[in-house]
């Protein structure tokens, strides 16, 4: 199984918080980002090899292929990957396709219509704490954490405190 070192909602997928600060922190030798409409868009493509460390490896896959490859146990070995999604959807289709998480930090979820605030920069619609809450009963946790200074949160504690919907 893929060495996963961390695995990371983030409407931003690869910026400044991601590039230095969590793969430095992390020792990650490989970003992941899994999103569909990335790897399929050459633009975003570019942005995101020109976003990644040097001292990174660069994966864009969209969510079926990220899936099979980080269940293949021949893949890649002796890396440590960081994997970033770029919001609910993307990650609950993973999870329910079987892609090996068990834990998952909550970055950045711009605010948008219909969203409520649940920590720092993170806003969430009804249909996004579905989803966490569909992820959670297949065992998923998940923590708040905007940069490797602050504490890990425990998100779903902050949604079920802050949100109501």
């Amino acid at each position: 199984m893929a060495n996963i070192v961390m695995c990371r909602i983030d409407e931003r997928l690869i910026h400044g918080q991601v590039a230095a600060s969590w793969t430095n922190t992390l020792n990650a030798t490989r970003l992941m980002v899994v999103d569909d409409s990335a790897a399929s868009d050459d633009i975003q493509k570019m942005a995101l090899k020109m976003a990644c460390p040097s001292t990174a490896k660069l994966s864009i896959l969209p969510v079926d292929r990220a899936v099979a490859r980080l269940n293949d146990p021949a893949n890649y070995v002796g890396e440590r990957l960081f994997v970033i999604f770029r919001g609910t959807a993307t990650l609950h289709d993973a999870i329910m396709k079987g892609i090996p998480i068990d834990k998952v930090t909550v970055g950045n979820m711009s605010n948008k219509v219909g969203s409520q605030r649940v920590y720092h920069t993170v806003c969430v619609t009804a249909d996004d704490v579905k989803r966490f809450e569909e992820m959670a009963a297949k065992g998923v946790v998940f923590t708040a954490q905007m940069v490797p200074a602050d504490n890990p949160e425990d998100f779903l504690g902050l949604v079920h405190k802050n949100v109501k919907f």
